[in-house]
C-alpha cells in the first residue's frame, strides 16, 4: 500500500502542473505552484474575462459576472504575488491562507470577500445588480494593485 502512495506521488510531482507541496514538505495541506502559467498567460487570461465581462448586463447577469470576477481576481492575485514573492497559487484552494501568510492581508480580504458572493450567488445572498457591483469593486481593486507593479 504504502509503495503505491509513494509511487504516486513521484508520479503526481513530476508529471502536473499543479504540484502539492506535501510531496515536498512534511505537515502541509496543499498548496499548488504552477510552473507553465507566467505573467504574461494571467494578463492575457485576464484580458479574455475582462472581454467577456464587459458584454453583460449587472443587473440580469448578476451570477456571471461574479463568477468571471472570481476567475479574473485569481488572475490578479497571481500576477501580485509572481511580482512580489516571486511565487503563486493558480486554485482557489488555500489561496487566502497563502495570501495572509505572506502578509498580503488586503489581497485575502478582497478574496474572501469576493468568494463570499460567488457562494452567496449559488446558495443565497444578494442575488442582483448589487452582488454584481460589488464583485467589480473588487476587481477593480486587484487591477489598480496589479498595474502599480507591472
Amino acid at each position: 500500500m504504502y509503495d503505491f502512495f509513494y509511487l504516486f506521488c513521484y508520479i503526481l510531482h513530476n508529471s502536473v502542473t499543479y504540484k502539492p507541496i506535501y510531496l515536498n514538505r512534511v505537515n502541509s495541506i496543499i498548496n499548488y505552484r504552477s510552473d507553465l502559467m507566467n505573467i504574461d498567460k494571467h494578463i492575457k487570461k485576464v484580458k479574455r474575462l475582462e472581454s467577456s465581462l464587459k458584454k453583460l448586463d449587472v443587473d440580469n447577469d448578476w451570477e456571471s459576472i461574479v463568477e468571471i470576477c472570481y476567475g479574473i481576481s485569481l488572475n490578479f492575485i497571481a500576477i501580485i504575488c509572481e511580482k512580489k514573492l516571486n511565487k503563486h497559487i493558480d486554485t482557489h484552494k488555500g489561496l487566502s491562507r497563502f495570501l495572509d501568510e505572506n502578509d498580503l492581508n488586503k489581497l485575502s480580504t478582497w478574496f474572501r470577500e469576493l468568494d463570499i458572493l460567488r457562494q452567496g450567488r449559488w446558495y443565497g445572498g444578494k442575488n442582483n445588480g448589487d452582488t454584481a457591483r460589488i464583485a467589480i469593486s473588487i476587481i477593480e481593486k486587484l487591477k489598480i494593485e496589479s498595474e502599480k507593479l507591472l
